[in-house]
């Protein structure tokens, strides 16, 4: 059998642990209303207007713009176009880590 596996580079898997670990160890910070509202005036409209102008458009068609029920997410489902690894990419060039993975086409 030869190496045309899809999948040629595996992530160190006890790195990973050692990471998330730590990660769930740190405590957990509610965000006030007004610092929710401010980051999403100087995130979302700043840097994601792109995603925001094509799902206006979606909603025109498509209940809520998107058809996947995992999309619905606040302030406006973001639009991707680019996944390789454990990253997405929308289409205002912003980077993300890919934490869903496998929970829908990417």
């Amino acid at each position: 059998m030869g190496n045309n596996f899809a999948i040629k580079n595996y992530l160190d898997a006890d790195k990973v642990t050692k990471e998330l670990d730590a990660l769930i160890k740190k405590p957990i910070y509610s965000i006030k209303p007004e610092a929710l509202k401010k980051y999403e005036n100087e995130y979302y409209a700043k840097k994601c207007a792109k995603s925001k102008e094509m799902i206006d458009i979606a909603k025109q068609r498509i209940p809520g713009g998107v058809q996947h029920n995992l999309a619905f997410n606040y302030p406006f489902p973001l639009v991707f176009t680019k996944a390789s690894g454990n990253k997405l990419y929308d289409i205002d060039g912003n980077e993300y880590y890919d934490f869903l993975q496998t929970g829908g086409p990417t």
